[in-house]
């Protein structure tokens, strides 16, 4: 996580694994992954429709533009009974002012997110996560969501590790191992039955 002065924008390198399902986030799935740590965060996000499933634009709550680009499609890993999927390298901008063309309204289209957010580091050891605080060290945040788009309800399950790049792969395992220690997945978690792909590629959908 870099920042190269005050008026730059807070650029941060992840690697990330996420899955989507269509329907709604089952409840026993919401409270199996809160528990008594998981924070709730209620927003609405607009998302650049162009297509692309490297590069995504968004203004965070309808404000703050941010941009990603893909760095890297890496190896896919297994953790068990199907659940598997490509790690994906990404660099975020934020703010991201001055790096992204002007584009017509017609083209962005709102996102709305139940979302819930769980942060461990790098040994599996869970600290308090706040929606306000960057990542600092290294670790993994994790998430389940409820998503709206159009009308069209889905909910997807998330890893976003950070850190130095050697460790980030080490650390969204190591947050998988403590989440399944703490408390067995419920029958209906069920992401290894759906496509893993970021935001970018799953809002190709509705380009």
């Amino acid at each position: 996580m870099t920042r190269s002065d005050s008026h730059s924008p807070l650029v941060l390198d992840t690697t990330e694994l996420r899955w989507f399902i269509r329907g709604s986030l089952p409840a026993e799935v919401a409270v199996w992954f809160t528990g008594s740590t998981g924070v709730l965060e209620e927003r609405i996000d607009t998302y650049l429709l162009d297509g692309r499933d490297d590069v995504g634009v968004k203004r965070r709550f309808r404000q703050t533009l941010e941009l990603k680009i893909r760095q890297l499609l890496d190896e896919r890993i297994e953790f068990g009974d199907g659940l598997a999927g490509p790690l994906e390298v990404w660099r975020r901008w934020s703010p991201a002012e001055g790096l992204v063309e002007h584009v017509v309204d017609e083209r962005w289209v709102d996102v709305h997110k139940s979302v819930v957010k769980r942060r461990f580091l790098l040994n599996g050891t869970e600290v308090a996560f706040s929606p306000v605080v960057e990542a600092t060290g290294a670790g993994c945040d994790v998430e389940v969501a409820g998503v709206t788009v159009r009308g069209d309800h889905w909910w997807t399950f998330a890893f976003a590790a950070f850190g130095a790049p050697a460790t980030q792969r080490e650390a969204l395992l190591a947050s998988w191992h403590a989440l399944v220690a703490a408390a067995p997945c419920p029958e209906p978690f069920e992401p290894r039955t759906a496509r893993a792909m970021g935001y970018p590629e799953w809002l190709t959908f509705y380009s």
